[in-house]
């Protein structure tokens, strides 16, 4: 009489472990990034009372016998469910979500490597971006990314130090844009240039039109300057040619003679540079108003305000002086069989014999998400799903615990026949 109150024993193991599976995934609804498991149940090895034997000519075949031995089921597996999660708004740029293929890299304490869908990131106090266990997250240097060179071997945690600063660079050229009148005699625009320092020094471009009444199609291109707190402007009067301007075709063309030239009053290195025909490519000379734009490169020095973090992972830094630049990139990965993960709790996941290795990459490349930043992923819990298993759960471990009691019933009567 054992043999049923084992199977049933083993009946019971069976559900009290979906029901603990189940619970898990409750417990876990609201849980970033978080994926849900599921339990499958296969029959245990039989114990063969007689075998099988074959049809003959004057005898049927005859199936064999079997009965469970002891044990009747057992758990075949816990698989997880690597379906993406609901988005949902945070507003935080630092809270990063992975819609499609992929998984976060973080580096652990003892230097290894851990991936994750749960993307609640923040900066800590050194600019470090870390995960809630104070894991770095890993990406790429913007020297990297410049190189265009991202792999797995040259991941870097990434951070963004604060009061980190873009430097002031020197104007090396001036672009134009707009309508230069063919009718007029002369005109002139304005454009701020950047010194080494990244003053900002006034310069005015004058066009002299070759033809003293107006009406022509070369111009003679002329600038002046004045420096930083000084009256007077550089020369004191007219301009100082450089070069001319030919708008008889589309392009104009330019024949430079000279250099734009200036030497800064604070000690910082002279500007000189020359202009040439692809400065003016956007510039017309119809006979209508001027209206033209020029702009040189060059920013002063400015302090970061803040930074984005693009669908492609690539952090942009915008700073006060209106420029903006590349910080760094978050690196993601994907595995050939991501359901072989091992869970290693925390939101990480580790790789496996059976994941396969991991598939770095920049994300919205290859089979690789994209990024949404502001944005964290939600469970993949189903409730309803659950709830269902539970119910399940429930009737299968009542269903055999009724099967130990008929088989003590029948014990019981069977020594009280003795009896």
């Amino acid at each position: 009489m054992s043999d049923p109150m084992y199977a049933a024993i083993s009946g019971l193991n069976a559900s009290q472990s979906l029901l603990g599976v189940v619970g898990e995934n409750i417990a876990n609804v609201n849980t970033v990034g978080y994926k849900s498991s599921s339990m499958t149940f296969q029959q245990a090895m039989q114990q063969t009372l007689s075998g099988a034997s074959a049809p003959t000519a004057a005898l049927g075949g005859i199936n064999p016998v079997q009965q469970a031995a002891g044990g009747a089921v057992n758990v075949a597996g816990v698989q997880i469910n690597t379906n993406e999660g609901t988005l949902e708004s945070t507003g935080i740029n630092t809270n990063l979500a992975i819609q499609g293929n992929g998984y976060f890299i973080v580096q652990t304490p003892s230097g290894g490597q851990a991936y994750t869908r749960a993307g609640n990131f923040s900066m800590d106090a050194n600019g470090n971006l870390v995960d809630p266990n104070g894991n770095r997250v890993l990406g790429w240097s913007p020297t990297t990314i410049a190189n265009k060179s991202q792999t797995a071997t040259n991941m870097t945690p990434l951070s963004v130090p604060p009061n980190q600063t873009d430097p002031a660079t020197a104007s090396t050229n001036i672009t134009f844009s707009g309508n230069l009148n063919s009718q007029d005699v002369t005109d002139s625009i304005p454009v701020t240039v950047y010194d080494s320092q990244g003053n900002q020094i006034p310069v005015t471009i004058t066009f002299t039109n070759t033809n003293s009444s107006g009406g022509g199609t070369s111009w003679n291109v002329g600038y002046s300057y004045k420096l930083p707190g000084s009256s007077t402007s550089t020369p004191s009067s007219g301009s100082t040619q450089i070069g001319t301007l030919n708008c008889s075709s589309t392009p104009p063309t330019y024949t430079s003679s000279g250099s734009i030239s200036i030497t800064p009053n604070d000690g910082s290195a002279p500007i000189s540079f020359a202009l040439s025909s692809a400065d003016f490519a956007n510039l017309t000379d119809y006979a209508m108003t001027t209206q033209m734009t020029a702009t040189a490169n060059g920013n002063s020095a400015g302090t970061l305000q803040n930074f984005t973090i693009g669908s492609n992972g690539t952090l942009t830094g915008s700073f006060s002086n209106g420029g903006t630049k590349v910080l760094g990139q978050v690196a993601l990965a994907n595995f050939a069989n991501p359901g072989g993960l091992l869970n290693a709790g925390s939101n990480l996941w580790q790789q496996s014999p059976n994941s396969g290795i991991p598939l770095v990459g920049t994300a919205s490349t290859g089979q690789l998400g994209t990024i949404a930043a502001g944005q964290l992923e939600g469970s993949n819990v189903s409730l309803a799903n659950q709830f269902v298993k539970m119910i399940v759960a429930q009737e299968g471990y009542q269903a055999n615990s009724k099967v130990i009691t008929i088989a003590q019933t029948l014990d019981t009567t069977l020594v009280n026949m003795v009896q």
